[in-house]
């Protein structure tokens, strides 16, 4: 990732190779604002075969509990039984990979 100052603003670039002989930036935005994802999903900027995809299912898992928090209690409780469906799809999962 690159930073830019323009203007007295600092802007968020990822790299995306060359095109002839210029580096291809891609504007992500203000890095003030910028949540970078990888934080959130260990993703980063790598090869797709490479990433714990375990890691990311949890990630996503506890972004989605946090979120929903901050929602009314019947929200809460729907919240809660989607994760609790999702933990049982994912235990079937498991269970499959022993057979």
């Amino acid at each position: 990732m690159e930073y830019k100052e323009v203007y007295g603003k600092v802007y968020v670039y990822a790299y995306h190779g060359k095109q002839g002989r210029r580096p291809v930036l891609c504007y992500l935005g203000p890095a003030d604002s910028y949540s970078v994802v990888e934080h959130i999903f260990s993703l980063g900027l790598k090869n797709i075969e490479d990433v714990d995809l375990t890691a990311v299912a949890y990630n996503a898992a506890s972004l989605y509990q946090i979120r929903a928090k901050r929602k009314s209690l019947e929200e809460r409780r729907e919240a809660a039984q989607r994760l609790r469906q999702l933990a049982q799809d994912i235990l079937r999962l498991a269970e499959d990979l022993e057979k």
